[in-house]
């Protein structure tokens, strides 16, 4: 059997959303500054990204076929986003949910090159104690075969193979500083989403004290539609601070007998898409995709 040579960080469940009949989409190169057509299979992607021949010598694309598998059971969850008006999920779902997003910043090109080769002094000291040989590219890919066994956040700290630091970088991803919770908008026009090649994008404010905190994370899986992960309390916030309507945030409908929560679609004006789109292409290092 073929090994999988072309490791996908934005999966292509995802990027085929903004495809036409025939798999293409607009690519827009923020160094060329030039837009063309592309197969969504030759973007926001590395050849043998997650190869692990270190710690699965028998099986090196052990990585990228369980991103696969946790792939195809989040596409099957993200059906209901894409085309209900009132979504409902489990709270197994939203666990599995919020795990798989965190890994979605985890498993990224830009993730890797910081372990592979933008490693600072301070950090390769600070992690030589769960890597003693210095291989930090191999310390991002061992945990990352670890988290992406784990189908939520309390797996995940409960796992012992899993090291202190990236147990910390799960928590802070999934739950924040306050919880967090799904939202679903839509553009309610012509206007669609765009996808960058940093996923999920974040979205920051400052606190009285002057501590930076995540206000919602921007999570695009259609051009119409995009998954908002709010921080509890945002719904307080000005609406000059979060650039949209607090009511985008409303928090999902608990039903605590079915163990269920209650997602209503919002609609979005049409600068409240422009804001998420200028989000977007401001945090892409790389470009955008955007449908034909």
């Amino acid at each position: 059997m073929k090994e999988p040579i072309r490791h996908h960080y934005i999966p292509q469940f995802i990027l085929r959303n903004f495809a036409n009949d025939e798999g293409k989409v607009n690519y827009y190169d923020k160094k060329t500054k030039n837009a063309t057509v592309v197969d969504t299979r030759d973007v926001f992607m590395s050849k043998n990204l997650y190869r692990d021949e270190v710690n699965n010598s028998n099986n090196p694309t052990k990585i990228e076929k369980d991103l696969s598998k946790f792939e195809n059971e989040i596409s099957k969850i993200l059906k209901h986003f894409q085309a209900e008006r009132e979504i409902t999920i489990t709270q197994e779902e939203d666990d599995k949910l919020k795990l798989f997003f965190a890994i979605m910043a985890f498993r990224s090109q830009i993730t890797y090159d910081m372990f592979h080769k933008m490693i600072s002094k301070e950090s390769k000291q600070f992690y030589s104690k769960w890597q003693p040989n210095g291989n930090f590219s191999d310390l991002w890919k061992r945990n990352l075969g670890y988290i992406v066994n784990c189908r939520s956040l309390a797996e995940a700290l409960e796992n012992p193979n899993i090291d202190e630091p990236f147990k910390v970088f799960m928590t802070r991803d999934v739950f924040g500083y306050f919880g967090q919770y799904f939202c679903v908008a839509e553009t309610s026009d012509d206007t669609h989403f765009v996808i960058g090649n940093t996923y999920p994008v974040d979205v920051t404010g400052i606190q009285d004290g002057g501590m930076q905190l995540r206000m919602y994370s921007i999570l695009p899986f259609s051009p119409n539609r995009v998954i908002l992960l709010a921080s509890n309390g945002i719904e307080g916030t000005p609406r000059e601070v979060l650039e949209m309507r607090p009511l985008v945030f409303g928090q999902p409908k608990i039903n605590e007998k079915e163990n269920t929560m209650t997602i209503r679609v919002k609609k979005l004006c049409l600068d409240e898409t422009q804001v998420i789109n200028c989000y977007i292409e401001k945090e892409s290092k790389e470009g955008f995709i955007f449908k034909l």
